[in-house]
């Protein structure tokens, strides 16, 4: 009986798991969607109320644990159905543990899509390092001449520092 009565957490798990990483794709797809919505339809480029600063977090949360308890809740009365044959079905395993990579993986490629997992760019390292400095731009001169340098202008367009990219690379 013990044995009959953990094929219910199981698929929780088998479910669940995979639940997890697919709540979090579609919370930030509705997320980005209501988002979208608000700034076309509603509020535009229009300074925004702070009530849309609430709405936004609310609705990524609550389509996150609403799909992730929808996905946990499906497995345990497909686990719950499936208690009477004591052997496992691998081909169930083999689903979850596919659909997990396959969330996983896209969610790595968004996020090297993004940029966010690859090193910064010396341009945008001059640049953050030029804006924090309160100049107007940066610049690089050109690759091909072999001097590395981040350039900071004022509001102007003047020169106004000039500082070699191997410092900016090691302070960042």
């Amino acid at each position: 009986m013990n044995e009959i009565m953990k094929k219910r957490y199981i698929y929780s798990l088998l479910f669940g798991v995979p639940g997890l990483l697919v709540s979090l794709i579609v919370s930030v797809i509705a997320f980005g969607a209501v988002a979208g919505i608000l700034w076309i339809y509603i509020l535009g480029d229009n300074p925004w109320p702070r009530s849309a600063g609430t709405i936004l977090p609310m609705v990524f949360i609550f389509v996150f644990f609403a799909l992730w308890f929808a996905f946990v809740v499906i497995g345990f009365i497909t686990g719950k159905n499936l208690e009477e044959n004591l052997e496992m079905n691998t081909k169930h395993i083999l689903a979850s543990v596919c659909v997990t990579i396959v969330a996983v993986f896209s969610i790595l490629l968004h996020q090297l899509n993004a940029g966010n997992l690859v090193p910064i760019s010396d341009t945008v390292l001059c640049a953050e390092i030029c804006r924090e400095q309160g100049y107007s731009a940066s610049g690089m001169p050109p690759k091909d001449s072999g001097e590395r340098s981040c350039i900071c202008f004022d509001r102007y367009g003047q020169e106004t520092m000039r500082i070699p990219i191997n410092v900016v690379s090691s302070d960042k």
